[in-house]
């Protein structure tokens, strides 16, 4: 039995061990950075609640990206600037539309690209610097309805006060004798 322990042996594997280690988590970590993205930008006007950074993007109901980032328009109060990262690959033509869209009416949000006309030309891709293509906005649905929502109360309140006309007491009196 040997009693003298080779420390420089032990020391060398434990060393090599830690490296190996070491290198695999920067080779895990690289592989889930090194992921590239086109960059492109939208412009929402008025609220856009539910959106942060990192919510999804879908291209016709398929996940192709995440918002970036989201700030203010200098220049306009009412717009919120929208960056997104998208799939390179994905070819974005330049009548397609952003919209904000919500999974049920309970559900989350995120930004919805409707895909355009295949005639229509392509928007020419940007990685992280510079002016990013822009993708036309439209009002959402739900944006669009909370919008129309007085207009329709308005409306209801009218009928509502004719149908209240109608069935007046005096009309229903008379209604009465006419079929007596």
């Amino acid at each position: 039995m040997e009693t003298k322990a080779n420390y420089v042996a032990v020391g060398a594997f434990v060393m090599a061990a830690v490296l190996g280690l070491v290198i695999a988590l920067l080779w895990l970590a690289g592989a889930q950075y090194s992921e590239e993205f086109a960059y492109y930008r939208t412009y929402f006007t008025g609220a856009v609640t539910g959106l942060g950074d990192g919510t999804a993007v879908r291209y016709n109901g398929i996940n192709v990206g995440h918002v970036s980032k989201l700030t203010f328009d200098p220049n306009d109060p009412k717009r919120v600037i929208v960056d997104l990262q998208i799939d390179p690959t994905l070819k974005i033509h330049t009548d397609s539309v952003a919209s904000i869209a919500s999974e049920g009416l309970t559900g989350g949000t995120y930004v919805e690209i409707d895909g355009g006309s295949k005639n229509a030309p392509v928007l020419h891709q940007k990685t992280m610097f510079g002016d990013y293509p822009v993708i036309q906005s439209k009002v959402s649905t739900l944006q669009a309805l909370e919008n129309s929502l007085p207009e329709i109360m308005q409306k209801i309140n009218k009928i509502a006060d004719h149908v209240n006309a109608v069935l007046s007491d005096q009309n229903i009196k008379n209604f009465s004798g006419i079929l007596a």
